[in-house]
């Protein structure tokens, strides 16, 4: 149930920063969704980067950045190399004397990091800059311009995003033509959060989740559910004509009754993925791998 409660937690991500240079930006800089430290002021090209979010983690090593970290989570396990940096342990539990003895030029968190821990990082001088969480593919890309943005890295983070905007224009072709080729409706999707005792879990029309879906092709079947939750009688009254789980727990899945009696399991559509609920540039990998999975490219 753990993991169930911080994958959906994960959903809603945050960023956090401060800078080492002598010149100092605005505390405007970001998107909307941003919450950025008025004081201490935020400065450029951050150096030492305190990460408190897996999401910042991976972005920053895609930016040609990962040797500014001083810190990462117990969970940022992506890139490997990741885990060689000191971990500070969980989101809403992290060691915030050690974030501080480091003394980073930023901390950047997840939505779960709580308030006073914000607070206390700011009274010991050091900014902080965070992301509300973001339900679309867009979402990501401000994150990435951002994170361009306070590093010096804005030229790799548009290289990166122009990138994804055209393998995601390529799927986009592929689901139009074969659209017109057959009358055929979207293949229904299923991904699993949580099964079993602790009850059914999968991603509503509202997740960052359910765009990657849709925008692979799919029809997520759980796009109508709230708060992650889903009754089990829907998932058999709908039939999935494909599903995906993480790898470590497609085994389990299909041999457990009664998901062992949906179609899909015994057509042997229950596909293993592990970066669906990242919302980083992997994102496009997975789009890729549903697409060509459930249309068999």
């Amino acid at each position: 149930m753990k993991r169930i409660i911080f994958l959906c937690l994960t959903a809603c991500v945050l960023i956090g920063l401060n800078g080492c240079k002598k010149t100092s930006v605005e505390p405007q800089i970001g998107e909307d969704n941003v919450y950025v430290s008025s004081n201490p002021k935020i400065k450029k090209d951050n150096q030492r980067i305190a990460s408190v979010s897996p999401q910042v983690t991976e972005i920053l090593f895609a930016l040609g950045c990962g040797q500014r970290l001083v810190t990462r989570t117990d969970f940022c396990k992506f890139p490997p190399q990741a885990e060689k940096i000191q971990s500070v342990g969980g989101i809403n539990d992290a060691n915030l004397e050690l974030i501080i003895a480091l003394r980073p030029d930023i901390v950047i968190t997840s939505s779960i990091f709580p308030k006073k821990s914000v607070t206390m990082i700011e009274d010991a001088g050091i900014a902080v800059m965070s992301f509300r969480e973001g339900s679309k593919i867009q979402d990501m890309y401000a994150v990435m311009r951002t994170l361009g943005k306070i590093t010096g890295k804005e030229k790799t983070a548009d290289s990166l995003i122009e990138d994804c905007k055209q393998r995601l224009h390529a799927v986009s072709v592929q689901c139009k033509k074969l659209s017109e080729q057959s009358a055929r409706t979207k293949p229904k999707v299923y991904y699993v959060v949580g099964f079993g005792t602790s009850g059914d879990f999968s991603a509503g029309g509202d997740t960052y989740v359910n765009e990657i879906i849709t925008l692979a092709g799919g029809d997520n079947i759980a796009k109508n559910a709230t708060n992650w939750s889903f009754n089990k009688e829907e998932l058999f009254r709908n039939q999935p004509d494909y599903i995906f789980v993480r790898s470590y727990d497609r085994e389990n899945f299909m041999n457990m009754h009664p998901y062992s009696e949906l179609k899909a399991v015994k057509e042997g559509k229950v596909f293993g993925i592990d970066n669906l609920d990242n919302q980083t540039p992997r994102s496009i990998d997975a789009i890729e791998y549903i697409f060509k999975t459930i249309y068999r490219q």
